[in-house]
């Protein structure tokens, strides 16, 4: 077939050499040299079949076809738009472009394309299956579940259908509809491991671990050589972090798929959770060699580069994951928290705009996204997602808590309150609810009020690090430091990966006789894991002016730079 091609080729190019304006023998070389993957000499081909005849909307196609071969999926949307104004009716070509448009990650406009094709062709199964999977990635689960099984109507044997579809029954509202899917066709054909194994992972993903593993081991003893089988297995075991026995599930799994991407991914993460990084990055590594197009094995690499404080490289992951998924809100979501890390707050505002773009009706993950916005300091952008978190869902605390912490940082510390208390009357034990009331209290100077609040929430929780965290600023504020500093003791204790605590709990430190080692050692520390946190420099600039430290102004100065307001009201007040 190959000799075919070349003759093929050599044939044109000899029709060529006497006839140099004819736009179909450029169209077939094109072809031909498509057809033995010189997808670079086509579009040349293409280019100059297009001048000869411009209004050939078969050329536009054809060349549009072929830049998605070469990944260049914006120039093939282009292409595929004027074909489409020459041909509006051509079911084939509408739906080559929603491919490319779910390729960059515009979900939505792929949707309309894969609907657009199906009202002109509805017999097309793979327009059904990729509309769903676009439909699950924008968290439109209802249509996404009904597209795949539809699908599955249509073609049963579609591959992985049932595995999209297992994703998006978990990530449905209606629990009790997807266990029943499952369990009806596990009725139906009851010696099926595969429909074990989908049910698996339905409960997985709805965090029913045990079940999961329940059927994950029905799975596995009606077929003992499913890889996928022994990786979800493995997967779930982490979730009750059984370290040890999901590196066992993970190293069958690649025995028997020594491919399996997701199965070097789940002994990395296993490996991690037995405290062996060299060993959890060496096997992350071989997920993304044996998976280079696995955007999630770039992302947990990334994930453990983030937890040992490597940024640098962590964000080099997320990109190459956000390359490869532009569409998937969490790779933005996990390279957002990177750039706050790192002080690229302008990168982190970029990657919450395109969450928002992508997938706002995914509550769970707006939960996070707004959460981690708060912790940054980007109060409006965190308001404005909890606004609409409270509008959907009225009955969430903790909606309710994360919206009175964005109006409490903006000035509006009664409403905050009111809020706080709006989340203790929905769930009395939100202790986070507690938390942050005492934290509007301290805002108002009510020292005792706040006492009392904190006091109930280590009552309902214990081990809460934002308890203790709090309480020290309390203490901070009535010049109790060392009470404020084993506050932040027990903060590390609870949490140790809390880098916020170093630069504050030094800051106490520096009113304490004898403890300026400490101090320095704490505030050289938190510099160091996040080099761009203006509240270190500011911290240390208050310290030093205290303690008559000539080089104060230089880290107020440095902390003004980095966008402390407050840093640079006290530059005007203490460094003229």
């Amino acid at each position: 077939e190959l000799k075919q091609y070349k003759a093929a080729i050599a044939d044109f190019d000899k029709a060529i050499s006497m006839v140099h304006t004819n736009p179909y023998m450029y169209h077939y070389r094109a072809n031909a040299k498509s057809n033995l993957g010189d997808y670079q000499g086509a579009i040349e081909d293409f280019d100059q079949a297009i001048k000869l005849s411009p209004n050939n909307p078969e050329l536009y196609e054809y060349r549009g076809v072929t830049k998605a071969n070469l990944h260049d999926n914006r120039g093939a949307i282009a292409d595929y738009d004027i074909a489409v104004r020459h041909d509006p009716n051509n079911a084939e070509l509408i739906y080559y472009r929603a491919n490319s448009k779910a390729n960059i990650g515009d979900y939505r406009g792929a949707i309309e394309d894969f609907n657009r094709s199906l009202s002109l062709k509805p017999n097309n199964v793979e327009a059904v299956f990729y509309k769903a999977n676009a439909e699950a990635n924008v968290g439109e689960y209802k249509e996404a579940v009904a597209d795949f099984k539809q699908t599955i109507r249509m073609n049963p044997h579609m591959p992985n259908v049932y595995k999209y579809l297992a994703h998006a029954l978990a990530n449905d509202d209606d629990e009790e509809g997807a266990l029943a899917y499952f369990g009806d066709q596990i009725k139906s054909d009851p010696n099926n491991a595969e429909l074990y194994l989908y049910d698996g992972l339905v409960k997985s993903n709805m965090n029913r671990k045990q079940e999961a593993i329940e059927e994950f081991n029905k799975s596995i003893s009606l077929d003992p050589k499913s890889s996928d089988a022994y990786q979800s297995r493995g997967d779930a075991r982490l979730g009750f972090k059984d370290c040890k026995n999901a590196e066992l599930d993970a190293d069958t799994a690649i025995r028997l798929d020594a491919k399996n991407s997701y199965a070097f991914i789940t002994k990395g993460r296993a490996k991690f959770g037995l405290n062996d990084t060299t060993g959890a990055l060496k096997e992350l590594n071989k997920a993304v060699e044996v998976g280079p197009k696995n955007d999630y094995a770039y992302a947990i690499r990334g994930d453990l580069k983030s937890a040992k404080a490597d940024y640098t490289d962590a964000l080099k992951d997320y990109d190459k994951a956000v390359e490869l998924n532009g569409g998937y809100a969490e790779n933005y979501f996990r390279r957002m928290k990177a750039r706050i890390k790192t002080g690229d707050r302008a990168g982190a505002v970029a990657d919450f705009n395109r969450i928002m773009e992508i997938n706002s009706k995914r509550a769970s993950l707006m939960f996070e996204v707004g959460k981690a916005m708060n912790g940054a300091g980007f109060y409006s952008q965190a308001l404005s997602l909890f606004d609409r978190q409270i509008k959907n869902d009225p009955k969430s605390a903790d909606n309710y808590v994360q919206h009175g912490i964005a109006l409490q940082n903006t000035g509006k510390v009664q409403d905050a309150m009111r809020d706080y208390n709006t989340a203790i009357q929905l769930d009395p034990k939100s202790y986070e609810a507690y938390d942050n009331l005492a934290s509007a209290k301290l805002t108002a100077s009510d020292t005792t009020g706040a006492m009392k609040d904190l006091a109930k929430s280590i009552e309902l929780k214990e081990d809460n690090a934002d308890a203790y965290f709090i309480r020290a600023k309390a203490h901070l504020m009535m010049k109790h430091y060392q009470q404020a500093v084993d506050d932040y003791n027990s903060v590390l204790y609870i949490s140790l990966e809390n880098t916020n605590v170093y630069a504050r709990r030094a800051y106490a430190e520096s009113f304490i006789p004898d403890e300026k080692d400490r101090m320095n050692a704490d505030f050289s520390y938190a510099v160091k894991v996040e080099p761009k946190n203006p509240d270190t420099y500011y911290l240390r600039g208050l310290a030093k002016l205290h303690l008559n430290d000539k080089t104060a102004c230089a880290d107020l100065n440095t902390a003004a730079g980095l966008g402390s307001k407050q840093a640079q009201e006290d530059l005007r007040k203490y460094c003229r």
